[in-house]
Parts: structure tokens; sequence; C-alpha cells
């Protein structure tokens, strides 16, 4: 499945922060953009309920197969 990034995201921090994520993500990802995304992904998954997890691997399984709904076509508000 490709993704595509077409959203930029500007953080500012301390440098020894910065310092030990840049060491961290040489260790483990080909990137402190790859870090990063996987440390938000984390949280934010942390917060779903089964259920909601469910219902995302649900949706997931049917957009790979073609199945999705664009979401241009739903109807918001």
């Amino acid at each position: 499945m490709s993704v595509t990034m077409d959203k930029e995201l500007l953080i500012r921090m301390p440098t020894p922060l910065y310092n030990q994520a840049k060491k961290l993500s040489k260790k483990r990802y080909k990137s402190i953009s790859a870090f990063v995304r996987d440390v938000i992904m984390e949280h934010v998954e942390d917060y779903l309920t089964e259920d909601e997890r469910k219902k995302i691997a649900d949706g997931e399984k049917e957009y790979l197969k073609g199945k999705g709904i664009s979401w241009r076509t739903i109807k918001r508000g």
C-alpha cells in the first residue's frame, strides 16, 4: 500500500531532545520523520477503544479490497 506524505509538521524542540530523537532514529528508523510518525501513531492508538480499533481495521480491509468510500462523497455537518 502506498501512502502519500503530503502534510508537513514543523516541530520546534530543545537541542538535547532533538539529539536524543536523532540518536534513536538512527538505530531503529530510516529518519527522524519516521520516528515521529511512529510515536504519534502509538500515542493515538493508546486512546482508541477496542471497538474503534476494530472499525478502523475493518475499514482498512475494505479499502484494500477496493471497496472503500471516497471521502469526497461523504456529507459532513
